[in-house]
């Protein structure tokens, strides 16, 4: 009887984990129920659904995740909870996932599906469920690596942290990114911009509450 190498024997079981062989119809309509739940009930009741779908074996987390990039690629309206649904279980069966260098587009393709989820979200002006949505998932995609090689994804993480009112730790952020990429200088002068506005507004803030207090 032929033999695999136990490195072998890793990636094979490794493939069947995420990409699997459930069968296409079925794997079709259980991800239409998951995001219409998305659509109707949010994020996290859709993972719930992904998640008992996945144990059953009624769909493969590929499948799950080539449907949550074919939404955003529409300007689906359900495609933003639903990513977020994707990468939330992507978190709860990290264990399951291949950690090995040949595996590393898996795991930019994660962080690419938080991108461009937390884009199509700050593109709708949804800009809680961007800042929900840009670092979501497993950390093992965020490496170095992934970072020097998506500068717009490092810019968007820049911007929720402006939006959540700490534009100096976006700034921050860039300025210690080596290499610098090109498309860091015109971020950076628009986050010290919106640095400004946030320090007037804390002095202005100050000024009031130390008016009501006297």
């Amino acid at each position: 009887m032929p033999s695999f190498p136990s490195s072998g024997l890793r990636v094979c079981v490794c493939v069947l984990l995420i990409w699997g062989s459930a069968g296409c119809d079925n794997t079709a309509r259980r991800l239409d129920d998951a995001v219409a739940t998305a659509s109707a009930s949010g994020r996290a009741q859709a993972e719930s659904e992904l998640k008992a779908d996945f144990d059953a074996g009624r769909i493969t987390f590929e499948s799950a995740m080539i449907r949550a990039e074919e939404l955003l690629q529409a300007d689906d309206p359900a495609a933003i909870p639903f990513a977020g649904a994707v990468l939330d279980l992507a978190v709860e069966i990290e264990d399951q996932f291949p950690t090995g260098g040949e595996f590393e587009l898996f795991w930019r393709r994660l962080g690419r599906l938080a991108y461009s989820g937390a884009y199509a979200a700050y593109q709708a002006k949804r800009y809680d469920d961007a800042d929900a949505l840009v670092l979501a998932g497993p950390k093992r995609w965020q490496r170095e690596s992934y970072w020097i090689a998506y500068p717009n994804h490092d810019i968007l993480v820049a911007l929720s942290l402006a939006h959540r009112g700490d534009a100096r730790a976006g700034i921050n952020r860039l300025q210690s990114r080596v290499p610098q990429s090109d498309e860091f200088g015109p971020a950076i002068e628009s986050l010290k911009e919106i640095d400004r506005r946030q320090l007037r507004d804390r002095l202005r803030q100050r000024v009031e509450a130390e008016d009501s207090g006297g």
